[in-house]
């Protein structure tokens, strides 16, 4: 009787602010759908290109292939991996790997959006325009076993 006097309605009052709907098989369907469109149209258009631009290479060339070493020092690299994400969650705060994650996706983001619209922004530009080249380029090794890792080039516009 005091609950009532005071206002409450007791423990099985929600306020109508967090109350959400009820999820209905529609809207599941819908969610779920759109999952999967959203995972397959990706690996489709990509496999698309990556036909056409195998057609429009020289045929000369050698596929890449994986080798036996290669292979076998996967599980090994793989695991190293998965330890040290384990390990990285478990000393870092949750703000220094947002943070870190946030920083990712930006420069990832920033690198795409640029490389998508660098064809329509060379349209807005003058012509006498001064346009260098650059190259960020990241190598591992020296000699004859110099390898590759990040090799991008980009220009002022």
């Amino acid at each position: 009787m005091a609950e009532a006097q005071n206002g409450s309605a007791g423990p099985q009052a929600v306020p109508a602010a967090s109350a959400r709907p009820p999820a209905t098989p529609e809207g599941i369907a819908l969610a779920y759908g759109s999952l999967v469109l959203m995972a397959l149209l990706p690996i489709f258009f990509g496999a698309l290109r990556s036909v056409s631009c195998a057609k429009s290479k020289n045929s000369s060339e050698m596929p890449e292939t994986i080798t036996s070493r290669d292979a076998a020092r996967f599980p090994i690299v793989a695991s190293c991996t998965l330890l040290g994400l384990y390990l990285f969650f478990k000393i870092f705060s949750q703000e220094y790997i947002n943070l870190l994650l946030s920083m990712y996706f930006f420069v990832l983001g920033i690198l795409a959006l640029s490389h998508t619209i660098s064809p329509m922004m060379n349209r807005f530009f003058p012509a006498n325009f001064p346009n260098k080249q650059y190259q960020l380029l990241f190598t591992q090794g020296s000699g004859e076993s110099k390898e590759e890792i990040v090799n991008y080039e980009f220009d002022t516009k």
